[in-house]
């Protein structure tokens, strides 16, 4: 009988040790790599921001939403491609860990301008999505979703179905790269 019982809290501390090694992944790990979404390379160091300081010195005042939502972590990477036929189109890329979902919702609803079109196509991106064609300018397009504890925001430079598209596939792309955090 001592064996048995010795056996079975063996066997529960192994189990407990599995899961403790269990980590979730980070902010870092969700960003694409080049050619990742073929034909899109970086075109710049990735920026990582911990801390509302280091996020203040990246986006100064726009960073009070995320940090009054729980933030906890930030990655901006720039990416360069090609989007039908235009050999040099640029691709922002924030997202951001706040910690939960409840603070990541927050961020997305807080951060609506109420001009946007809900991304509501069955496999959408996250929980939530919608993207803008911003007028000014050549035109370009801003694509946001929320899934899990994460806040997503893509810029394209190009204000084209195309464009969009593109936006899409790295949306698409990070969220299944959440989804395998879970």
């Amino acid at each position: 009988m001592k064996k048995l019982l010795i056996f079975g809290l063996a066997l529960l501390f192994c189990f407990c040790a599995q899961e403790d090694q269990t980590e979730t992944k980070d902010v870092v790990d969700l960003v694409p790599t080049d050619n990742e979404i073929s034909g899109w390379t970086r075109s710049s160091a990735m920026t990582v921001a911990e801390g509302e300081t280091q996020l203040y010195a990246l986006i100064n005042g726009a960073g009070q939403v995320y940090i009054d939502n729980g933030f906890v972590k930030s990655a901006f990477q720039n990416y360069v491609g090609e989007v039908s036929g235009n050999p040099i189109v640029e691709l922002k890329l924030q997202i951001f860990d706040q910690g939960d979902t409840t603070n990541a919702k927050n961020v997305y609803d807080e951060v609506a301008q109420g001009t946007e079109t809900p991304w509501i196509e069955q496999d959408h991106a996250g929980m939530e999505a919608r993207y803008e064609l911003v007028t000014t300018g050549f035109g370009y397009y801003i694509l946001e979703f929320w899934n899990d504890r994460f806040y997503t925001y893509i810029e394209i430079n190009d204000g084209t179905q195309a464009g969009l598209d593109i936006a899409k596939l790295f949306a698409l792309n990070i969220d299944t790269a959440i989804e395998d955090t879970e």
